[in-house]
């Protein structure tokens, strides 16, 4: 993967081919490649953001979509 030094925001440069597990709209979900625990799980806005804070309303409801797919994927997957 090459790094945009322009732009050194790990979430704008992931690799394309990177799975994505789930996705909508305004954020997608990925397995994390440095996971701290099995079922770690990256949920990213498609905008790019300094912080969580400074996500719209609907990205965050976007972001808690996925997070309810996603809780159900890891425990299928996982448990």
């Amino acid at each position: 993967m090459a790094i945009d030094v322009n732009n050194p925001c790990l979430f704008c440069n992931l690799p394309k081919n990177l799975p994505i597990q789930a996705e909508n709209d305004l954020a997608f979900a990925v397995y994390d490649g440095f996971p701290v625990s099995p079922a770690h799980v990256l949920v990213i806005p498609k905008r790019h953001v300094a912080n969580y804070f400074d996500l719209t309303s609907d990205e965050l409801a976007a972001i808690q979509d996925l997070l309810v797919i996603m809780k159900k994927q890891v425990d299928e997957k996982f448990d």
